[in-house]
């Protein structure tokens, strides 16, 4: 957000919806990377993925308007991560090792964030400007070449994972699913997306705060396959929720720096926690070859709470200039979540016998 601010001399609400574009769009590079996937030949899946979204970087870092940074950042290069992490949640499901291989991947995808999103706020105070994103391209294009031009071993699962690429109809469990997601992940997304705006008064803490998000994040993702194997995803996001009701209660009064970093932390760890937890949960319900389709449906829920979540935050900070409207109605939204836990049938498929529920 600052970058981008600093660049077009935009408002709040105005750089939040960057990031909640790129959200709605990585949901849909999620939901349909499946049917995208099954179009293209195995050696080109990642290196035309990896390809768009270096693309889509590049054209960023060098955007002469809001609107081409909009297109470009929050438009092709969403897509084209949204699709990457539906290659390789896909892979991961398909593999011999699903309970160990999709939370890593869940947890990959927060790693991302505390590595780049720290190298970006660095690069990004340093003078970088928009091309601060440059480390995540050139990692991008190393994939591309990689994969283009890399020695490639048989893949056992070949059959399962070509019956992955196909697109399932929603019934009533993947729309509780998504509606669980959905109200799961709002307060994780505005304080991922607007963890600046919460230090205003102290801006030498900001940068701090944006690094602890992404932190608070990926540990939630790397602790949650543990949980999930002691006392199932279904519990562990119901102990993820009461943790982000406490956090976001204890955020909308805490007044010193430091409180605030901590709890900006323990929000965006419950946040984690739901987002590996969601994808057992989905297949606990769903096993191959329907999981990846139906998660795709289910992650539109996660699109769904970024493209009204920060920028309806964003749009109230500036309308009111306080962020506790938006973490009040946080609180309500957890709560859903909590009742729709109730609503959800009994897990249909073999997960079940490894105690995921």
């Amino acid at each position: 957000m600052p970058a981008a601010q600093n660049a077009f001399d935009v408002g709040s609400s105005s750089a939040s919806m960057v990031f909640s574009f790129a959200l709605v769009s990585f949901t849909v590079g999620v939901l349909l990377g499946p049917l995208l996937f099954g179009h293209l030949p195995e050696r080109l899946r990642l290196a035309s993925v990896a390809a768009l979204a270096a693309a889509g970087l590049a054209a960023s870092g060098q955007a002469a308007t809001f609107a081409m940074f909009v297109m470009a950042y929050g438009v092709a290069f969403g897509f084209a991560s949204g699709a990457l992490y539906s290659h390789a949640i896909a892979h991961a499901s398909a593999s011999g090792h699903p309970m160990i291989l999709v939370p890593v991947s869940v947890a990959t995808f927060g790693l991302g964030g505390v590595v780049f999103g720290s190298v970006h706020v660095w690069l990004s105070s340093s003078g970088w400007a928009l091309w601060s994103v440059l480390p995540a391209l050139v990692c991008l294009v190393v994939v591309m070449l990689v994969s283009l031009f890399g020695e490639r071993k048989g893949q056992e699962n070949k059959g399962k994972l070509a019956a992955s690429l196909r697109l399932v109809k929603p019934d009533r469990t993947i729309l509780l699913l998504w509606a669980l997601f959905a109200t799961g992940s709002c307060s994780g997304l505005i304080v991922l997306g607007l963890a600046s705006k919460f230090l205003m008064a102290d801006p030498g803490s900001a940068a701090t705060a944006v690094i602890a998000v992404s932190l608070g994040n990926t540990l939630g993702r790397l602790t949650a396959a543990s949980v999930s194997l002691r006392f199932g995803p279904l519990l562990g996001i119901v102990m993820a929720l009461l943790l982000s009701v406490a956090a976001l209660v204890g955020l909308s009064f805490a007044g010193s720096s430091i409180a605030i970093t901590a709890l900006l932390l323990l929000v965006a760890f419950a946040y984690g926690q739901v987002a590996s937890h969601t994808p057992l949960l989905v297949a606990s319900h769903f096993s191959e070859p329907a999981f990846a389709s139906v998660f795709g449906w289910v992650f539109t829920g996660w699109g769904f709470a970024g493209l009204l979540g920060p920028w309806g935050a964003g749009w109230l900070l500036e309308k009111t200039g306080d962020l506790r409207p938006a973490l009040f109605i946080c609180v309500g939204l957890c709560l859903v979540g909590l009742w729709l836990v109730t609503r959800l049938p009994e897990p249909q498929s073999k997960f079940n016998k490894i105690n995921l529920y």
